[in-house]
């Protein structure tokens, strides 16, 4: 081996030595807390009255009616759509089948 490469060597190995593990981050409290049957996100109150809708959860889309002037925003599997809160607009989440899994506001 190389004399010049030895000091090298030890050099690199040196200050790899020396730097610190990155810290791992916890996310945000109210970010990490999941409720039974509740997907992570946006809150159910609001000011668009999705209390008064929870009791469309389980029932397929199809099946179920709300005054006209309501417009819900209906957000299907794999569907892109806007992460701007609003809190006076209703969010109804369905799964593959059609089936309402979510009502909340933003």
């Amino acid at each position: 081996m190389d004399k010049t490469l030895l000091p090298l060597s030890i050099l690199l190995l040196a200050s790899c030595a020396c730097t610190p593990a990155p810290e791992e981050e916890e996310p945000p409290a109210e970010l990490a807390e999941e409720e039974p049957g509740n997907l992570i996100g946006p809150p159910v109150t609001g000011d668009c009255g999705a209390e008064g809708y929870q009791g469309f959860v389980g029932s397929p889309l199809a099946a179920v009616t709300y005054p006209s002037d309501l417009k819900p925003r209906i957000i299907e599997p794999g569907q892109a759509y806007t992460m701007e809160y609003d809190p006076e607009r209703m969010n109804i989440q369905v799964d593959e089948e059609g089936t309402i899994t979510r009502v909340y506001c933003g």
